[in-house]
């Protein structure tokens, strides 16, 4: 009896396992001009931006930016790039995006209420330019901000509490804790003026404000005060006071 030669098969076999060295040499091949381009351009398609802003919030909203480019949506809410948040970095919101390096970028934030509704911001559109050079570029922004130094607030309010009770003020900026009791801006008091109660905070310029009065009991929960937000536009320079009863 005669059986198959071991050398014949392996003979046939061969070319069978040199097809996927073949073909990872034809993938570089193909791959090759498309690999040195992007090494020539710095290594990616466009600058790298990270864009972060600060903005309080009501539940369910959404912070976006739009711009004037089509990876910003061009302009169209629809269309617009959502940015994330978690508990840790709220009320700070942030994106990294590829935009086309070597011009002007014009861009605004805008929120999203959970049934559609659109405000953008009512300050003028923020405007950078991306130089292209390779490398990468962060934006810090702040909610209708521009860019101005802070300027002090001061908040008087009249409200009487019980034995332990503190008074804070709370509001939509980060300054004011952005609606978080646990940051919200303590007032103080003392025998001679009580119940009038006074506190501090650094504000932006030129800013539409909503804030609230609130106590915190000895035991830890919070009550705040009846009724719609207080609100208040900040002037462009000088000092801020306001004047509250507890409602």
């Amino acid at each position: 009896m005669t059986f198959p030669q071991p050398h014949r098969t392996a003979g046939r076999l061969r070319p069978l396992l040199m097809l996927p060295a073949l073909v990872t040499a034809l993938i570089v091949a193909l791959l090759g001009p498309a690999a040195t381009a992007r090494a020539a351009t710095g290594g990616a398609l466009g600058t790298p931006v990270h864009l972060q802003v600060t903005a309080a919030t009501e539940y369910g909203d959404t912070v976006l930016v739009s711009g004037s480019t089509a990876e910003l949506g061009a302009w169209d809410p629809a269309r617009a790039v959502p940015l994330t948040t978690d508990a840790r970095s709220y009320p700070t919101w942030s994106v990294d995006l590829l935009l086309p390096p070597g011009g002007q970028l014009a861009y605004k934030y805008l929120t999203r209420t959970a049934t559609g509704a659109v405000e953008w911001e009512a300050i003028p559109n923020r405007a950078v330019y991306l130089s292209g050079s390779g490398g990468g570029t962060t934006l810090e922004d702040r909610w209708n901000v521009t860019g101005e130094h802070p300027l002090t607030a001061v908040f008087t309010a009249i409200a009487t509490t019980t034995w332990g009770q503190s008074l804070y003020v709370s509001g939509d900026l980060a300054e004011l804790g952005a609606w978080d009791p646990a940051k919200a801006v303590p007032l103080s008091t003392s025998y001679a003026v009580y119940p009038e109660w006074t506190g501090f905070a650094e504000l932006p310029p030129n800013t539409a404000v909503r804030y609230k009065l609130l106590k915190k009991n000895p035991d830890g929960t919070v009550a705040w005060e009846d009724g719609p937000n207080h609100a208040t536009v900040t002037p462009p320079t000088g000092t801020l006071v306001l004047h509250d009863s507890w409602r």
